[in-house]
């Protein structure tokens, strides 16, 4: 089994037994938690709609709610949230407690923070009633918080308590700002304010009764709403009788329901926690069963990664210090093996490079020893007089020095082109144009040396390249052609369309190459015959900067040989 397999089988094994057993905790827990929220919602909802609207009622508003039901919430270990009628979040417990919200019951529970007025049976006979509700149905009370002067008339006890609770509110919201403390009413019921909170300022009570008495429109509403609400029953005609309970109650909040808090909808949850002792001891011992499989997997995949790492750690270690022949053991065929063959592909390329390097070193110090050897001996034998001084022995000794010159450009391009920063500039070009102009460049070296050069270009072949470094891929080209082609021998050039390609060819009927060194004909200071390139003034680096050149620009060179028949060079590129 691969190591990949190993670990897909692990984590699926792993993975199943913790879907199946957080699915099985979920359902256990969610049932639990459902059962314990209903319980905990029948046990204190009423206190908890009793408090938050008491709160409501000695507070007018609601800010500052939040620290009551942040109180509750952490008595009574439910999930408290309060929203508007519109929807809007106002108060959430699990925020506050500063952990995500979690669910709560469908089921909304109203928060009305209306005070509830005290309503006494009258002792007078309901005709005297009438007639004296009737007689005073603008009553304004003339003193808020002193004696009840009117204890026959439900009516106009009812509006009074209502005056007294807007009033309250004003007199606390006065005491608030003066004295820095949060304002709230004192009583649950009329008259809402204490003796304290009356002898406290005499100016916010009088600022407070003077606003409440001075709205004759305020008290004009209480009257009006029970005169419509008589007026609504059928079969009693236009009489209004003020002692009705239902119709006071009705005008006694839509009076005061300009002062109070605006009305609130209750939602309870659960608590969106888990503990421990929440899960149960199956729960967890199916828990530590779980995580003594993924252990023990763990371990024994890891001691089996651990080690082939190990041995590559080490090897790294050893190439880095330079020891370049260090090998892996790669048997097997898991990932890891393949991470070790690949470990060793990498050791063998950096060793062969390591050894091509040596071997360039050692090939440019050959290259440049004879013809320095050469230079240092003549320039000798003319200074100790030995060698007479004449124009073809200096003509001589100047050609050494530009064949050296020659190895050394070449060289610098090749560095160049081998760290990326030989430049292009790519413009589109014609390969037949380019094959002429090189056949015309190239027209008196051959006729110096006997070969007969042709050119076979029946249309133009468009291509996205560098024109002076095509050139310079060409003349290399057609200067080894020229070189190792023997007098009275040919030279064709060809440029053709071919499968979607543009194909550069140059043919000659020259000497050959063997077939064991045409793979090397690409490398630097490679020769095929030695004596007879350095006697024509060859660098050796030729092939390889047109093979540089060529991948550059997307393309490739081939070469097919035959001894004795000639080679045939091919440079394909894209068509543009």
């Amino acid at each position: 089994m691969s190591f990949r397999l190993r670990i897909f089988v692990l984590v699926l094994l792993v993975a199943s037994t913790a879907i199946g057993a957080t699915a099985w905790l979920t359902l256990k827990l969610g049932s639990r938690e459902v059962s314990q929220t209903l319980e905990a919602q029948s046990r204190h909802r009423t206190d908890i709609i009793a408090e938050i609207q008491r709160y409501g009622v000695q507070h007018g508003r609601w800010p500052g709610v939040d620290r009551v039901v942040g109180d509750l919430a952490e008595r009574t270990g439910l999930h408290i949230q309060l929203q508007t009628a519109e929807g809007e979040v106002l108060v959430d417990s699990d925020i506050q407690a500063n952990r995500p919200s979690g669910p709560v019951q469908p089921v909304a529970y109203d928060i009305d923070p209306l005070p509830v007025p005290r309503f006494q049976p009258s002792a007078a006979p309901a005709s005297q009633r009438l007639t004296a509700g009737l007689a005073k149905i603008n009553y304004i009370p003339k003193d808020l918080f002193g004696p009840d002067q009117e204890r026959d008339n439900p009516a106009m006890r009812t509006l009074k308590q209502a005056a007294q609770y807007r009033a309250g509110l004003v007199l606390v919201r006065c005491l608030g700002d003066v004295a820095g403390s949060e304002p709230a009413l004192g009583l649950e019921s009329a008259p809402y304010v204490t003796r304290d909170q009356l002898t406290q300022s005499p100016e916010c009570l009088r600022k407070a009764s003077e606003r409440v008495l001075g709205d004759d429109y305020w008290f004009q509403g209480y009257w009006d709403y029970l005169v419509r609400c008589e007026r609504l029953k059928p079969g009693e005609g236009m009489d209004v009788d003020l002692t009705n309970t239902a119709c006071l109650r009705g005008a006694f909040n839509d009076t005061v329901v300009t002062s109070t808090a605006v009305p609130l909808l209750l939602y309870l949850g659960g608590r969106n926690t888990v503990e421990v002792a929440d899960f149960g001891r199956p729960a967890l011992l199916g828990a530590a069963g779980l995580l003594i499989v993924a252990l023990a997997g763990t371990f024994l995949i890891a001691r089996q990664v651990s080690r082939p790492v190990r041995r590559l750690t080490g090897a790294s270690i050893l190439l880095a210090a330079g020891q370049h022949d260090v090998r892996v053991r790669d048997e097997g065929h898991g990932e890891l093996a393949q991470l070790s063959r690949s470990f060793n592909t990498m050791a063998r390329a950096v060793q062969e490079s390591e050894e091509r390097q040596r071997r360039l070193v050692a090939d440019v110090a050959h290259e440049m020893r004879t013809p320095l050897s050469n230079l240092r001996g003549y320039l000798e034998g003319l200074a100790d007089g030995v060698i007479e001084p004449s124009r073809e022995l200096f003509a001589s000794l100047h050609e050494e020095t530009m064949l050296q010159r020659r190895i050394l450009d070449d060289l610098q391009v090749l560095a160049l082109a081998e760290a990326g920063d030989l430049g292009y500039t790519r413009t589109p070009t014609d390969l037949a144009e380019l094959a002429a102009a090189g056949v015309t460049a190239q027209l008196a070296v051959a006729a110096t040396a006997g070969v007969t050069l042709e050119v076979e270009a029946a249309a133009p072949v468009w291509v996205s390249a560098d024109q002076d470094r095509m050139r310079q891929v060409l003349g290399n080209l057609l200067t080894n052609a020229i070189r190792y082609t023997d007098r009275g021998g040919r030279v064709a050039v060809r440029a053709r369309a071919e499968a979607g390609e543009a194909v550069l060819s140059v043919e000659d009927t020259g000497v050959g190459i063997a077939p064991g060194d045409v793979p090397h004909v690409f490398e630097r200071f490679w020769r095929a015959d030695p004596a007879r390139q350095r006697a024509t003034g060859g660098s050796g680096l030729g092939l390889t900067i047109a093979q540089r050149i060529v991948t550059d620009h997307g393309g490739r060179i081939e070469v097919v040989s035959r001894p004795h028949l000639g080679t045939t060079f091919t440079v394909r590129f894209p068509l543009s």
